[in-house]
């Protein structure tokens, strides 16, 4: 007996050392899921570029796509957030961003995440992330998403359009173009609002729009982001457009990991919405 207890002892040491650990996989601690309570965030706030198409360079917009990006989303908000602590629990945390004089402003824009997001949705995005991403009930998965251009303030009264496709380089990775589009209006007409729709939207990141009158003096009207809700521009004060003005585009293009070593092009509109 006294021979075989050493053997006995590094037959239970092996066994030991070689049994599945239950520390594995990451328990569920989350009480969100990604069906229920995470989706309509990530969809709200997110959805307009980080979905299938966009110019993010990836979607969240379903569960398999979006569960990879937990600890990127989670170090994304902390950041954003420097006075949240990774460690604090998800009450500590709502209670902190909601508490008077904190460093956290809860109505304050995600600067990671470009959106505008609330306590509540910060605390569900950051206890999701880090308490296992459970997906939740499959019968509540959501419908399939899929993206919408159009014009964010309706149908505009004027429409200008690029005067020639501009096709991006394979080797590119950014750009900038400028492009000039004449404003068709017979008969001058004030306007208090600009809209850009992106012929391609996976690569347009943003667009100064400025007005050349007939004389030549330009002036810049503001800037067009695919992430801004609403994504009208508005003039205040309105501003008059002469017959043969132009719309001058400086549109600033970049590739996302997904269209390296491809060409990609655009023909974007930019519309005019005249004052009451």
């Amino acid at each position: 007996m006294t021979r075989a207890a050493p053997a006995v002892i590094v037959l239970v040491l092996l066994v030991l050392v070689l049994a599945p650990s239950t520390d594995a996989h990451k328990g569920i601690t989350s009480k969100y899921t990604y069906n229920a309570e995470v989706y309509p965030v990530l969809l709200n706030r997110c959805g307009r570029c980080h979905i299938d198409g966009g110019v993010g360079p990836m979607s969240l917009l379903k569960y398999e796509d979006a569960f990879p990006w937990a600890e990127s989303l989670r170090a994304e908000l902390l950041t954003a957030y420097p006075g949240l602590s990774a460690d604090l629990s998800a009450e500590a945390r709502s209670a902190k961003a909601e508490a008077p004089g904190a460093k956290v402003d809860p109505h304050d824009f995600v600067k990671a995440a470009h959106r505008q997001i609330s306590a509540r949705e910060l605390d569900i995005v950051l206890d999701w992330a880090t308490g296992g991403t459970p997906e939740g009930d499959k019968a509540q998965t959501p419908p399939e998403t899929s993206l919408r251009i159009d014009w964010a303030s309706g149908h505009p009264d004027l429409v200008a359009q690029m005067p020639n496709r501009y096709h991006m380089n394979v080797t590119a990775l950014e750009a900038i173009h400028e492009s000039a589009l004449p404003i068709p209006t017979p008969s001058p007409v004030t306007v208090d609002r600009l809209d850009l729709l992106p012929g391609n939207p996976a690569i347009i990141r943003s667009a100064v729009l400025s007005l050349r009158s007939p004389d030549g003096t330009t002036r810049v009207l503001g800037t067009w982001v695919p992430r801004q809700a609403p994504a009208a521009i508005v003039l205040k004060p309105p501003v008059r457009i002469d017959p043969g003005s132009q719309i001058v585009a400086r549109m600033q293009y970049k590739k996302t990991w997904k269209y390296e070593g491809q060409e990609m092009s655009d023909l974007s509109l930019v519309g005019l919405y005249v004052a009451d």
